[in-house]
């Protein structure tokens, strides 16, 4: 249809009769909740919320729509246009306010809500006749008219699903039938589980029914879902008691059938299970659906996948879709059809190692494995060696398994495995997989043999040679071998527990200065009983020890700090000792004892590692390991603070000022200019921090000492080396 063309033909304006009946038709208020909230609201309802006239116009069926709000004031054109042609299937509407065309539907156009409030639309019995008859609908009038648009679309959107789906469907003409015995197979290798029914009897049941021999066999100590193997076929079965068992489902399998097609060969996958119903398990139900098809060239590259699946909510069909990602911890393994190999062994998989994987792994995902072999070509040297596990494992995570390879083996498999030819063939014996390869790999730089039964045995342990470094270079891997099968036997340890126990009790013997290149200490006969001694002698240290090595390591430098300045601080007479702290430890745990903020303050760690104040310890000289006061002080001998229990001060105090002052007389003899240089930095940061503090007006909100000033505190506990040096009078203001 030409919009000019359409613009031609005659407008259809309101009759006499229409424009009376809207006239007539005096709008009622309604009152109506809306919303969650039940919120009042009034609208206005119309008898006829809208009015039509049709006419059929040079083989175009024209509907014109009035408005009955406009119509009562006198307007008498319509609001909107339909234009149909019924020979093409075209319909277009034409806005005359906006003098615009609209390929909407009408229940998309911009209507005032009262159109749809209204219960009726108006058009006369002609105009009904001539819209049923002119689009051959079941109904006419504006149902009709919106019942044909509807099914317009529905066919435009058939035909634009067509375009895509049938280059699917030409594609997908090549599949192949299925085998003839495929149902057969399906119940007998596809799904796997089978089962051996038997009536429970006190005396005991002696026979059964066996799923996969499908009749009654002997069987000796059953035991509810306990597994065994029958003694006729030898398959892998369950017991199940049939006053027990009720309905049985098996799990759902996946089963795979390769067959060739025009292309080259295409893998097909189904999943299916089986149903054993109470009382008839001799009559299984058998059920099974394909979920995918992939499309290979004859060179065993994929072309093109498909899946089952919900197609745009309009049908269940096959639809197009990626071909297999080679990540993911997905396993979709299963069976796969054994007749067709042969064949296909000879051209398109001759060169894969597929057939071989399938051989000796049984359950396998034949798609995964064609996708991680062109990333991954040594898979098929792995897969016709017989190496089964490493084929599995690689499969499962490609990215870890090729760090196994070496760098520069290529071509021989065992070079590429980073062994020999012996290695390889021990690799085959022993179903060797990754963690087997790694210690053949070991074997072969160290030059020393390792018998396989070591090997197997870390590997079903999962220990690796990095768990065993760090007794390496004492022991060999034999003595390891014999040393934890020994320990995790007599302590009924797992492996993982027993290298714990023993790494640990070496690290605590080492701290503790212990000679851990002892035979008797790192051999302990005792494991876990030296271990536990060890843990309690340092149960409170421990921890103690992890907070020193945080701290340690954020102010690498304070413990030979505090090495150098030894000699110049450490002080004694009869009545008291100054003490200066060996390690971290030390000072934190001055901290625990007497419950004041050293140890957990950052400023501390962060001023003796720039060396603007030392932390020292005042001591009883009667009682030198126990805690008593904390100094801090500067290089120059300055006491900062003088602490002890709560970060108090005790009457006590005034005695222990009259050492502290001959102390600092008697350490400005040792000084060093260096000291005595950072005396002088110390010293200005000091002031600078009591102004800061004076300006911000810092208040202690604890303790005692609550309420106070905390510049005033700190200057009143202030003792200056030298009293040449004058304390900054700080002003309020300041």
């Amino acid at each position: 249809m030409r919009k000019g063309e359409l613009q031609k033909l005659r407008t259809l304006k309101a009759t006499p009769k229409m424009m009376k009946m809207a006239a007539d038709d005096t709008p009622k208020r309604e009152v109506y909740s809306y919303g969650w909230s039940g919120q009042q609201h009034t609208r206005e309802i119309y008898q006829y919320g809208l009015y039509m006239r049709c006419q059929t116009l040079q083989g175009i069926l024209k509907v014109a729509f009035f408005l009955p709000d406009r119509m009562r004031l006198g307007g008498n054109l319509p609001a909107y246009e339909v234009f149909v042609c019924r020979n093409t299937g075209e319909f277009l509407t034409y806005d005359r306010n906006r003098d615009k065309w609209l390929t909407a539907k009408l229940d998309m156009l911009d209507w005032p809500s009262y159109v749809r409030d209204a219960k009726k639309k108006w058009i006369n019995p002609e105009g009904f006749a001539t819209i049923k008859n002119y689009l051959g609908i079941k109904h006419g009038g504006y149902t009709g008219l919106l019942e044909y648009q509807l099914q317009v679309r529905k066919d435009e959107l058939k035909r634009r699903h067509k375009r895509e789906t049938d280059p699917w469907d030409l594609d997908l003409a090549q599949t192949p039938e299925l085998p003839k015995d495929w149902d057969r197979w399906v119940r007998k290798v596809g799904i796997p589980e089978n089962y051996i029914f038997y009536q429970y009897s006190r005396k005991g049941a002696d026979s059964g029914y066996c799923t996969y021999c499908e009749k009654e066999v002997p069987i000796r100590n059953p035991r509810h879902n306990k597994q065994g193997h029958c003694s006729c076929c030898r398959h892998e079965i369950t017991f199940k008691s049939v006053g027990k068992a009720g309905r049985v489902n098996t799990k759902s399998a996946y089963m795979y059938l390769i067959q060739r097609c025009e292309d080259g060969f295409m893998i097909r996958e189904f999943s299916g299970s089986a149903h054993y119903s109470k009382g008839e398990y001799e009559k299984p139900e058998y059920s099974y659906r394909e979920n995918r098809r992939v499309i290979y060239g004859r060179n065993g590259h994929g072309l093109h996948a498909y899946y089952w699946g919900d197609y745009k909510h309009t049908e269940f069909r096959w639809i197009s879709c990626g071909l297999c990602s080679t990540s993911g911890w997905y396993d979709y393994a299963g069976r796969v059809y054994g007749r067709t190999l042969p064949d296909l062994g000879k051209h398109e998989l001759c060169r894969t190692g597929l057939i071989e994987g399938i051989r000796d792994m049984q359950m396998i995902d034949p798609e995964k494995y064609l996708a991680v072999l062109r990333e991954v070509p040594q898979l098929e040297q792995l897969s016709k060696a017989g190496l089964s596990d490493l084929v599995r494992e690689c499969m499962a995570d490609k990215y870890s398994f090729q760090a196994c390879f070496c760098k520069h083996g290529t071509g021989d498999l065992a070079k590429v495995l980073g062994t020999d030819a012996q290695g390889l063939k021990r690799l085959r014996a022993n179903k060797g997989g990754k963690k087997f390869l790694k210690w053949i790999q070991y074997e072969k730089s160290t030059g020393k043999l390792l018998p396989d039964k070591v090997i197997a045995w870390f590997c079903s342990q999962s220990v690796k040679v990095d768990d065993l470094k760090f007794i390496l270079d004492r022991m060999s891997i034999v003595q390891v071998y014999n040393y934890m099968r020994r320990q995790m036997q007599e302590n009924r340890m797992s492996s993982k527990e027993m290298l714990t126990t023993w790494e640990d009790y070496l690290s605590m013997a080492l701290r503790f200065d212990i000679d851990t290149n002892d035979a008797i200490i790192f051999r302990a006969r005792k494991l876990r009983q030296r271990h536990d001694e060890l843990v309690a002698r340092c149960h409170q240290k421990k921890d103690l020890i992890l907070r020193a090595g945080e701290v340690l390591k954020e102010y690498p430098h304070i413990e030979k700090i505090y090495q150098s300045i030894s000699d110049i601080y450490v002080f004694a007479d009869k009545d008291y000792t100054v003490v200066v702290p060996c390690r971290i430890e030390d000072i934190i745990l001055e901290g625990e004892n007497l419950h004041h903020c050293l140890g957990n303050v950052e400023r501390y760690w962060e001023r003796i590692e720039s060396r603007e104040s030392y932390v020292l310890f005042l001591r009883l000289t009667s009682e030198p390991e126990k805690s008593y006061y904390t100094l801090e002080i500067e290089p120059d001998g300055t006491v900062r603070q003088k602490r002890t229990m709560y970060d108090r001060q005790k009457a006590d105090i005034e005695e222990a000022k009259k050492f502290l002052k001959k102390w600092q007389k008697e350490i400005s003899k040792r000084l060093t200019d260096e000291e005595r240089e950072l005396a002088k930095t110390s010293r200005v940061l000091r002031n600078q921090e009591f102004a800061q503090l004076r300006e911000d007006q810092v208040i202690i909100h604890t303790g005692h000492l609550c309420g106070h000033l905390l510049v005033d505190v700190l200057m009143a506990d202030l003792m200056e080396a030298t009293e040449n040096v004058p304390v900054p009078a700080l002003s309020a203001a300041a």
